[in-house]
């Protein structure tokens, strides 16, 4: 009977750490996950922000001519 109690007492103390031990690590994998999204919306946001506002147009483009049907 000791050693069931034995054996049951180490398989549940097992499990319990296990369980700790798979949460430690989940937590260090999802404050690393949210450090690199955090930098990736700066970056994001640095980038939009150094956009120029007008658009660019190429100075070696000609006018534009509208041509009308001849019937």
């Amino acid at each position: 009977m000791g050693a069931f109690l034995r054996i049951l007492l180490t398989v549940v103390l097992f499990f319990y750490a296990f369980s700790m031990l798979i949460k430690l690590i989940f937590r260090r994998k999802m404050r690393k996950l949210e450090k690199q999204m955090n930098q990736y919306a700066q970056e994001e946001t640095k980038s939009s922000t150094n956009e120029t506002k007008k658009p660019h147009v190429d100075p070696n483009i000609g006018e534009y001519t509208d041509y009308e049907e001849i019937k």
